[in-house]
């Protein structure tokens, strides 16, 4: 059974797996191309747009119009999480697999960079989702505040106070780590 047949049938209401198809169809290829421009993998960005698209089949609620950029931003935000995750279980995976003899004093600074980045990384995951947003876009695809006002159907100062408040609770976040 392919994703979208799957996903199909986790809807109940006929008019939600039309939304969903028209979704599926329209963004597909965009949310594949931000999961492989993050992980480098073509076998773990097509994993993390078939789990986005899961996660997105569950919470069909949530999805405004096909066609809004608020919609657009939601599916690509959703594949980022989902391959961010996946990035982050491959790097821990990875080291585990990994011997001291192998990998030398250089991999020791980089398993603490890795380790600081992945903590990041889940903090980010555990943010509601407004601040997740927009710092996703403001420091993963750089968009500067305005464009992302633009993106969101926000004001700038919206935007401003979303990236003050997220910023301040990522802080918060990890000082208690």
């Amino acid at each position: 059974m392919n994703i979208l047949a799957l996903c199909l049938a986790m809807i109940e209401d006929e008019s939600q797996q039309h939304k969903f198809e028209q979704l599926y169809h329209r963004y597909r290829g965009l949310m594949y191309h931000c999961a492989e421009a993050l992980l480098h993998d073509s076998h773990l960005a097509e994993d993390a747009v078939n789990i986005a698209f899961m996660q997105i089949a569950r919470n069909m609620d949530s999805v405004g119009d096909v066609d809004s950029k608020r919609t657009k931003q939601l599916m690509v935000t959703a594949v980022e999480r989902k391959a961010m995750t996946l990035y982050a279980r491959q790097n821990r995976e990875y080291q585990h697999t990994m011997s001291m003899e192998e990998v030398g004093e250089v991999t020791v600074t980089n398993e603490h960079e890795n380790e600081k980045q992945y903590l990041l990384e889940e903090a980010i995951l555990k943010l509601p989702l407004e601040y997740q947003q927009v710092i996703l876009l403001k420091y993963s695809r750089e968009y500067s505040s305005k464009e992302i006002a633009a993106i969101l159907e926000y004001s700038v100062s919206k935007v401003d106070q979303l990236l003050s408040r997220g910023r301040r609770q990522l802080r918060k976040m990890l000082k208690e780590v």
